[in-house]
């Protein structure tokens, strides 16, 4: 169980930010997650995104990565996530 479930919104307001000003115009829903291990989502039809932390093997550091949620419109997810890479300071995995 994450002990920070519904929690993130205070680490990870400025991610949240960026990335609601980086898909304004989508029509998508960008919203915080009570899950565990999940800080934010973003939907769209097609679309399904889990924005989650992530801490370094050897820091305290923690991030946003992002991950796809089984999206089923592949063209309209690479569009979303190229926006996303180019506009925030939030990558996929293997790039942070």
């Amino acid at each position: 169980m994450d002990p920070n479930a519904g929690k993130y919104h205070r680490q990870f307001a400025s991610e949240f930010k960026a990335v609601a000003k980086a898909l304004d115009g989508r029509g998508g829903t960008l919203e915080w997650s009570q899950h565990d291990y999940q800080a934010f989502t973003y939907s769209e039809p097609g679309v399904s995104l889990v924005f989650y932390p992530h801490r370094g093997p050897s820091s305290r550091m923690q991030w946003i990565r992002v991950r796809n949620s089984n999206s089923k419109a592949q063209a309209a997810m690479s569009e979303v996530l190229e926006l996303i890479y180019s506009r925030t300071r939030i990558r996929k995995r293997g790039y942070n």
